[in-house]
């Protein structure tokens, strides 16, 4: 009853922290002021909705159509072989799965509707559903949650990225190692240390049996129609889910870039090889998508090109992050 509850009304207000400030444009700096109206020409509001749904749903069904092959795989090749290559893909397909559903549902552009209200609703339940299979309450931890991250980059309050759990240097890599060879150790073992934003989230008795329905039908489906190899790479992909949004925290907020006095310059974008499957969808971009959030995961990269032209030269630097300094940048052995 509670994702039900939660696609028609507001998200429950017991235990949510709101963002505290919320800066003004007349208190940006010029370039930054332009660059977050020049955001606006992206704006979802202005997309075609028939167009725009039909994409995202498309890359939906292709994700979808990924998890049942790669599924199938598991009657066909030996464990040995199955296991290494399914744990990966699976990790890379709800890596995806999340950035096109939960992030941008919680953005409110995941589905587009004439109506705000069945907007909100189709958003809610494409959100909802995918969060329940992870445990993580939707509404507070994404509609709530997210947008305090956005405002409050970083803060003591940021319930996403607490400052002493972005890891980069030796640690990123130690948890890296730890994350990916004991399952269940980012979802059962890894410890929050003075991390209080998400405790604001509470226990939800009623999200927890949602997810573990969920699971449990996974599983016996899979076991009786495929293999017990696959629940198994799923959860394990899960581990690989957590080690690539380090990754991506890392280069996004880490070290000196969480400290910046500027909100807006807390956030980092990142170009390298292998960007398209390590960090789908265009998730490394994410200077742009602090700038302006509005804009759709499949527009960035025409909003970089063009906010290009207004980043003062001596900024770039500092905002868009490219090979080798990409590298610097997840491998800097300080903590915010």
């Amino acid at each position: 009853m509670m994702a039900i509850i939660q696609l028609t009304s507001a998200p429950s207000m017991d235990s949510v922290i709101f963002p505290r400030t919320r800066t003004s444009l007349r208190d940006l700096a010029v370039w930054i002021k332009e660059g977050i109206l020049l955001g606006n020409t992206f704006h979802y509001r202005k997309k075609n909705r028939w167009i725009h749904n039909f994409i995202n749903l498309s890359v939906l069904s292709l994700i979808g159509l990924g998890i049942i092959q790669l599924s199938l795989l598991s009657v066909i090749l030996p464990l040995a072989i199955y296991l290494p290559i399914a744990i990966f893909c699976f990790g890379i397909l709800q890596f995806m799965l999340f950035i096109l559903v939960v992030h941008e549902a919680s953005h409110n552009m995941f589905i587009l509707s004439k109506s705000s209200k069945r907007s909100l609703f189709w958003n809610r339940l494409f959100g909802w559903t995918i969060a329940t299979f992870y445990g993580l309450e939707y509404g507070k931890h994404w509609e709530v949650g997210h947008q305090v991250h956005h405002y409050d980059t970083i803060e003591d309050n940021d319930p996403q990225n607490c400052s002493n759990t972005i890891y980069s240097g030796p640690a990123l890599f130690a948890y890296t190692f730890k994350v990916l060879l004991m399952p269940g150790y980012c979802q059962f073992f890894r410890k929050y240390d003075q991390c209080d934003a998400p405790k604001y989230y509470g226990l939800n008795p009623t999200l927890l049996a949602g997810q573990v329905m969920l699971w449990v039908l996974f599983i016996a489906v899979s076991i009786l129609y495929l293999s017990w190899a696959v629940p198994v790479a799923v959860f394990w992909g899960i581990q690989v889910v957590s080690a690539l949004n380090q990754f991506k925290i890392a280069m996004e907020h880490g070290g000196e870039i969480g400290r910046r006095e500027q909100p807006f310059l807390r956030s980092c974008s990142s170009f390298f090889p292998l960007r398209w499957l390590l960090m789908p969808l265009n998730i490394s971009l994410h200077f742009e998508h602090h700038l302006n959030y509005c804009v759709p995961w499949y527009d960035l990269m025409n909003y970089h090109h063009a906010l290009e032209k207004i980043v003062p030269r001596e900024i770039r630097s500092q905002v868009f992050h490219y090979d080798f300094e990409v590298w610097q940048q997840i491998n800097e052995n300080k903590q915010i």
